[in-house]
């Protein structure tokens, strides 16, 4: 009974708490955590756009009433300071929300080099990755940084995803996670240890 091999369930659990203890899931929640960044910089655009179109609507109906200009040349200005408000506007979105989401993505980018210091983590779970697809990821790229130790070079948000998938998929018993998948996964990493 001794050498007897795990079966499923328990190697489940193993790779399952080994994944948790490995990945801060919190952490590497980046559209949760940077989604009240993106919200903010969208008030902090509309808040710039209508500024420079109230600035700009004032002058004309400024002009307006002091009969300078005529009905005609003040709608057109209205709807002329649309164009630059919105312009202001958007670049004003773009600015705030890369600076708001900078410091999140710097946090992640420094989760991801601890856990893929030395010769790296996420490759290990190629076998589940493999089977998995995920839209606008390119899972071969990652699993080939992760070997060569490149991953935090990477899209922060393909990373992510990666790792959350992966994490459901370890976490429900599901078609991909096959007994022999999930000895493949066990092999990697026993391959690393017994190699140290």
């Amino acid at each position: 009974m001794s050498g007897k091999q795990p079966n499923k369930r328990n190697i489940r659990k193993i790779l399952l708490r080994r994944f948790e203890g490995q990945f801060d899931l919190k952490r590497l929640d980046y559209s949760r955590r940077s989604k009240p960044a993106r919200d903010m910089a969208k008030v902090t655009g509309a808040l710039f756009a209508g500024g420079i179109y109230l600035v700009g609507f004032g002058l004309a109906y400024y002009s307006w009433t002091q009969q300078n200009i005529d009905t005609t040349l003040f709608n057109t200005f209205a709807f002329i300071f649309m164009i630059p408000a919105t312009a202001v506007g958007v670049f004003a979105f773009l600015l705030s929300g890369n600076r708001r989401e900078f410091p999140i993505r710097e946090d992640i980018r420094a989760h991801i080099t601890a856990f893929e210091s030395g010769d790296g983590n996420l490759w290990r779970y190629e076998p589940l990755l493999k089977q998995m697809t995920l839209k606008k990821v390119d899972i071969q790229a990652l699993i080939k940084a992760s070997r060569e130790g490149k991953l935090v070079k990477m899209d922060l948000e393909d990373i992510c995803a990666i790792v959350h998938a992966l994490h459901q998929s370890l976490s429900n018993n599901n078609i991909l996670t096959n007994s022999e998948t999930l000895e493949a996964i066990e092999n990697n990493f026993t391959c690393r240890t017994e190699a140290a």
